[in-house]
């Protein structure tokens, strides 16, 4: 019991006792003494009176006693061989722990925590604990957590949504695997990407969705002999997204315009172009005028230094509120930038230095043998065809919370964004990307402005229901994007709806527990659609000991158990002691209280 709660409880009981003494002192004095009987009975009845108080205090809140010194030793999946126990220590198992003959079979931590509650501290051995046991354990928590990391998968990111014909990457990291590779199989069973690793060392590939639906593509993690060592299923959703709508502020005409538009009209993308000279000369017939409403229309606004330092103050301030509220925005310096710009681009979280020299750079084709960083396998098409050599100006960008889109055959940023707000602000140092298709190459020019409007553009609404993490079949999932009403159906028909967190809103996260493996439809109230994939039970046995390994790591590391761990020598004591002798109390003042005084004065002769 806390401390203000312990005060105003003695508080209570003084009180109460406080009156109950009034009232025995009252009645003694009007009472006549062949009412009252022997002197005795008064300094017996005020003195059972108060040990009835102290006890009541202390049945409702026991003081604290000491701990056992023993050790609760958990064991848990991967744990090996019999645990090691010193005089006073307790050894459980869990579930998913291993059989040892010295370990109790427990279903879980709690339960293991109610039957041996004198314990001092706990001590979990074996891949850590699962989310049915991360609890308050109210003692000092030590993990031994395994020294080398699982051999398989550690990490994964999953691919979002994705529109037809557009890439997607699937992200991660392995443990520890000696030199390996990974692989990413498309449905037909053709490897569209590969990557070699070693033993802790990140991947990604990349694959493409060509048309709507539902894809599973599948993961490889092969050893040096080409045998799997791990596998898991990548669940590709594919939907059809209206066309981004892209507005383009130059201050001069130029060819990089030109193309764009041209590339633009070909993509089905919805690209407006406005260039202006400055002292009120505009190229455009009807532009635009730059405000909030107008900007809250455009997913993605690229704008040179020239037509920037034309922008008014209002619309200056325009633009930020729209970055701020979701809309990309990419930066296109094409010459040596002013200091009143490059601070509007600081404060819009875009620092650049440098820029006054044209340098050249060689740009790879993707997946060529020059562009590590990709992780993909050299096709011949790509290994045949010659580095494509173009001029950047000489900017530095990027930072520690910046994401790099596009690099050159030395591995320096051409393209990186960085978050605003809710938007995003990228810059884009190549000075002529044009090139590419004056020299044959409008396939590669497409690519690059397809990936950076992708990265850039403003989200596309609500993408509908979406998983956070991994789903697995009989564990609990988390579904986020979820509102009141929604309605799951399993791959067998069975229908479930997801209990939604109260706290969390409208379009906040549920949760739900899935019993069979495949894709979930999830239909909203508002009869939108999306669909989940549950992976089946025990997929990815590395991943759930990484996941497990950390997050008791985590638990050990918390500040609650640090605070347990100041106060290891106490716990709350028992209050069935005190309550009995309560019992005993009170019987002698009920039978005290109620004797007649002849049979006090028999009593006496």
């Amino acid at each position: 019991m806390s401390a203000p709660s312990t005060l105003w409880l003695a508080v209570l009981i003084c009180m109460a006792t406080a009156l109950a003494l009034a009232r025995l002192v009252l009645w003694w004095r009007a009472a006549p003494s062949a009412v009252r009987g022997p002197a005795w009975r008064f300094d017996v009845l005020i003195a059972l009176n108060l040990l009835a108080a102290v006890l009541v205090f202390l049945t409702l809140s026991p003081p604290d006693v000491g701990l056992r010194s023993g050790r609760l030793i958990v064991l848990t999946a991967g744990a090996t061989g019999e645990p090691v126990l010193e005089p006073g220590d307790v050894a459980i198992s869990l579930p998913e722990g291993p059989k040892a003959d010295l370990a109790e079979r427990v279903p879980d931590l709690a339960t293991a925590l109610r039957r041996h509650s004198e314990v001092s501290s706990v001590v979990v051995l074996g891949s850590g604990l699962t989310a049915r046991d991360r609890i308050p354990l109210g003692r000092p928590l030590t993990y031994a957590a395994p020294p080398a990391p699982p051999r398989g998968l550690t990490a994964l990111t999953l691919p979002e949504l994705v529109a037809p014909g557009a890439s997607f990457v699937v992200a991660g990291r392995v443990g520890a695997v000696g030199t390996a590779t990974v692989e990413l199989v498309d449905p037909a069973g053709a490897v569209v990407d590969r990557a070699a690793v070693t033993t802790d060392a990140a991947f990604s590939l990349t694959g493409a969705a060509r048309v709507s639906g539902l894809a599973l593509f599948d993961l490889r993690l092969k050893g040096p002999d080409g045998v799997v060592l791990e596998r898991i299923e990548i669940p590709v959703e594919t939907r059809d997204q209206p066309a981004p709508r892209v507005k383009v502020l130059a201050g001069a005409p130029g060819p990089e315009t030109r193309f764009l538009r041209r590339w633009a009209e070909e993509a089905g993308i919805d690209l407006s172009v406005q260039m202006s000279l400055g002292a009120g000369v505009d190229l455009t017939a009807a532009p635009a005028p730059l405000t909030r409403e107008t900007l809250g229309e455009t997913d993605l606004l690229v704008i040179d230094e020239r037509r920037w330092e034309m922008l008014s103050a209002g619309e200056r301030s325009a633009l930020r509120s729209a970055v701020a509220g979701g809309m990309g925005l990419l930066l296109r310096p094409t010459s040596p930038l002013s200091d009143a710009t490059r601070r509007d681009w600081a404060g819009l979280n875009a620092p650049l230095s440098g820029g006054e020299n044209t340098v050249p750079l060689v740009l790879d084709e993707p997946g060529g043998d020059a562009s590590p960083a990709t992780g993909s396998a050299p096709t011949s098409a790509a290994s045949d065809a010659p580095a494509l050599e173009l001029t950047r100006r000489d900017f530095v960008h990027g930072g520690t919370d910046s994401v790099t889109l596009l690099t050159d055959a030395d591995g320096l940023a051409l393209a990186s964004w960085r978050p605003f707000g809710e938007g995003r602000v990228g810059v884009w140092v190549v000075a002529d990307s044009y090139a590419l298709v004056l020299t044959g190459r409008a396939d590669r020019y497409g690519e690059l402005w397809s990936e950076m409007v992708s990265a850039l553009g403003r989200p596309e609404g609500e993408g509908g229901a979406a998983l956070r993490g991994i789903a697995r079949a009989g564990e609990r999932a988390i579904l986020c994007g979820a509102v009141d009403g929604s309605e799951m159906t399993a791959p067998d028909g069975h229908r479930t709806r997801p209990l939604v967190d109260p706290r969390s809103g409208t379009g906040g996260c549920a949760a739900f527990w899935p019993t069979r493996s495949g894709w979930h439809a999830v239909k909203d109230g508002e009869d939108r659609e999306s669909a989940v994939y549950v992976h089946p039970a025990g997929s990815t046995p590395s991943l759930i000991a990484t996941e497990a390994r950390q997050a008791t790591l985590d638990l050990a590391a918390a500040p609650a158990q640090s605070a347990a761990a100041s106060n290891t020598s106490r716990a709350p004591g028992s209050p069935w002691p005190w309550f009995a002798a309560l019992l005993v109390v009170l019987t002698g003042l009920w039978t005290l209280e109620r004797y007649r005084p002849a049979q006090i004065g028999a009593t006496n002769r």
